[in-house]
This record gives C-alpha cells, structure tokens and sequence, in this order.
C-alpha cells in the first residue's frame, strides 16, 4: 500500500485509510444489522419500526467501539486519549442522527413499495453510506486540528534556534 501512496499527500493518503476503515465499518455495521433484523424476525415473525431501530442502534454502537481504535490507530496514525475519543463521539453521535433520521425518512418512503424491495435492508445500508461521508469531514477536524497544532510548534520552535548564550555575553 506504501508503495502506491507514497507519491500522494498525507490528506489523500489518510483520506484512503479513511475510506478503508469505513468500508469495514461499513460492513460490520451493516452485516450486524442484518443479523438481528434475521434474528428479530425469526423470533417474532414481524419486524416493525421500533425493531428495526433497535437493530440499528445495538449494530452502530458495537462498530463505533471497533472503528474508534481502527481511526486512531491507522486512519489517523494517532494515540487513544479521553480529548480524541470525546471527539470521535460527538462526531459520532452527529452521526448516529444523520444515520437515524435516514434510516426512518427512508422506511417511510420505502414501504409506500412493500413488496419490490428489502425496506428494512436497503434503508439502512443507504443510511450507512450516506451518513459515512459525512463522517468523514467531522473527524477529519476532530483528528487533524491537534496534529497541525503540533506541527506549528515544532515549525515555530524550528526558527528560534537556540544560540550559545556564552558568545553573545561576551
């Protein structure tokens, strides 16, 4: 991978991390989501709208837990601590709205066409897609913002060369 992004910038490189971290996400939120939705409809026969929200809100707070440390750690080449996490939360639950109000904007629509598609299924992976993109601008800030405070204080602390003191006293 190293050798086909060397000649990119850090933004596209941690823009491809990025978009490989949420293709996982993705698919661990989405195939969780469809577990329970098989798993609800088998015990009870009917899924209904609080079902399907509940599916949707058990699979997205197990892939947010996972796709925190897959940020830190490879998106983002960072470390876990209390300010970043805070961070990827709030983004998170920006998220997790956007995510939310799709996924019930859609069953809504959708089910006007019982019958010609999976309602439940394609509203939530079109949620997940949608409120992915979003996502990533959020924690693009979230992570880059400190990283470029410490590159400015290096930056800065680079033109202030420390001169020997003794010279100058004599």
């Amino acid at each position: 991978m190293h050798l086909l992004t060397s000649r990119l910038n850090d933004t596209a490189r941690s823009a491809i991390r990025f978009t490989i971290v949420g293709l996982i996400g993705t698919v661990i939120q989405y195939v969780l989501y469809d577990a329970l939705l098989w798993l609800f409809a088998k015990g009870m026969g009917d899924v209904n709208n609080w079902l399907t929200n509940l599916a949707f809100v058990v699979a997205f707070v197990i892939e947010m837990t996972i796709n925190y440390f897959f940020t830190t750690y490879y998106t983002f080449r960072s470390r876990p601590s209390w300010k970043n996490a805070s961070g990827f939360a709030g983004s998170r639950v920006v998220n997790f709205l956007i995510q939310m109000g799709l996924l019930n904007l859609l069953l809504l629509v959708l089910r006007h066409w019982e019958g010609a598609i999976d309602t439940d299924r394609w509203a939530g992976l079109s949620a997940i897609l949608i409120a992915g993109v979003v996502n990533y601008f959020l924690l693009r800030i979230i992570f880059r913002k400190k990283k470029e405070i410490q590159t400015l204080q290096k930056e800065r602390a680079a033109s202030y060369p420390t001169e020997n003191l003794s010279r100058t006293a004599q």
